[in-house]
């Protein structure tokens, strides 16, 4: 259960600092931006999951938890950090709708992208420096 809640962590921190952003900005919460949450989270596990699993690897490997997140940082982290490059290409496509609520939409779900990648890049490895999580290591 402790492992949910704090993979859960990075991504309600996207999730609500994406909507902060519509707020500031005065984006509406319309259709499309309403499945921001959903497709924030679907994409956004996938980072939490491949640092999780990098980490429990590298502890079960025997070792520390300051060497096992600077490993995967070097190894998962590149592949994450690609990943959302490419989905970020992907999804730039939608800037060239005639139509604003999209144009609006590919803004916020690229925001959203980065908020992900940079929780999974910092967030996660400073919850496990901090807590050192005792399902990484079991």
């Amino acid at each position: 259960m402790f492992a949910g809640f704090l993979g859960s962590l990075p991504l309600a921190f996207a999730v609500v600092c994406t909507f902060g952003f519509m707020g500031w900005v005065n984006i509406d919460l319309n259709i499309a931006t309403a499945l921001l949450s959903s497709i924030s989270i679907g994409l956004g596990v996938d980072y939490t999951i491949h640092m999780f699993w990098r980490l429990k690897t590298e502890l079960k490997a025997g070792a520390d938890i300051k060497s096992a997140v600077i490993t995967s940082l070097g190894t998962s982290g590149r592949g994450i950090v690609i990943n959302a490059f490419s989905v970020i290409v992907g999804f730039s496509v939608l800037f060239l709708s005639a139509f604003p609520l999209i144009r609006s939409f590919a803004l916020l779900i690229i925001l959203s992208i980065i908020l992900c990648l940079v929780c999974a890049l910092i967030l996660i490895p400073a919850i496990c420096l901090l807590f050192k999580p005792k399902f990484l290591s079991t």
